[in-house]
């Protein structure tokens, strides 16, 4: 964990938690598991992706070739196993940002020290509980994984965010955000405004949904969100959207 190795092959930008590199572009898997905002495809990604595993495998041995050796993943073994058979036969280091709903803690845990997860933060889901609740599982996380920079994900940017910034172990936010309006719940005003006060107080924003679920070009996403957040991850189920996220990473995220 905290591992500078990724940094070897990665072609892209980072900044800095608690001076560990973060990357700036990772390579999202929402898309594997069929995730609800995908709509209609869906169903079509989860039969793809998930019921065939090593077509995740192959399409990251593709990303890490490209120089996109950073990922964002869910603690779903299916998913973490995929994973690391392609770090292990690409002999490449990846960055590893791993999700935790909580459901079983230890077990998913342990599924994140599987993949060896250089970064781990709560589900959206996790982040509607109390306050005191998230913290004591973000707790519970840094005690397992002493150095790794923690954080939450949030489906509702505009109310959580502003909730959890004295929060000492939120370093990092993943929000929705991008030029549609899409997903920014309440509203976009007070998603962009609650992300821009988190950066002000120190805390790093990593950007979701910035595609709008597929409704904008990588190059169009990205110039509108790159003086707004820190980072972005972005689920890719090509290799034609591979190249157009990292023809579009280089030029706003390196």
């Amino acid at each position: 964990m905290g591992s500078t190795s990724f940094l070897d092959n990665y072609a892209f930008g980072c900044f800095s938690i608690k001076g560990i590199k973060f990357p700036r572009l990772l390579f999202g898997t929402s898309p594997f598991f069929g995730a609800g905002q995908f709509g209609d495809r869906s169903v079509r990604y989860f039969r793809e992706f998930y019921l065939n595993p090593q077509k995740i495998t192959a399409l990251y041995n593709s990303s890490i070739s490209n120089g996109l050796n950073a990922i964002h993943v869910p603690s779903d073994p299916a998913i973490i196993e995929a994973i690391v058979d392609s770090i292990q036969s690409s002999g490449v280091n990846s960055f590893v940002l791993a999700t935790v709903e909580a459901k079983n803690l230890p077990e998913e845990l342990g599924l994140c020290e599987r993949v060896r997860a250089d970064s781990i933060i709560t589900h959206g889901s996790c982040a509607d509980r109390s306050v005191g609740m998230l913290a004591e599982i973000l707790g519970q996380i840094k005690k397992r994984f002493d150095d790794a920079p923690t954080g939450i994900a949030t489906h509702s940017p505009g109310r959580i965010i502003p909730r959890v910034l004295e929060l000492e172990t939120v370093d990092i936010i993943l929000s929705p955000i991008n030029l549609k309006g899409h997903f920014m719940d309440p509203d976009e005003q007070s998603t962009l405004n609650a992300i821009a006060r988190a950066r002000s107080t120190g805390k790093k924003v990593i950007a979701m949904k910035s595609l709008a679920a597929g409704l904008l070009k990588p190059a169009i996403a990205f110039k509108y969100i790159a003086d707004k957040v820190d980072g972005v991850a972005v689920g890719i189920t090509t290799t034609s959207e591979l190249h157009e996220v990292i023809g579009a990473g280089k030029k706003f995220f390196s």
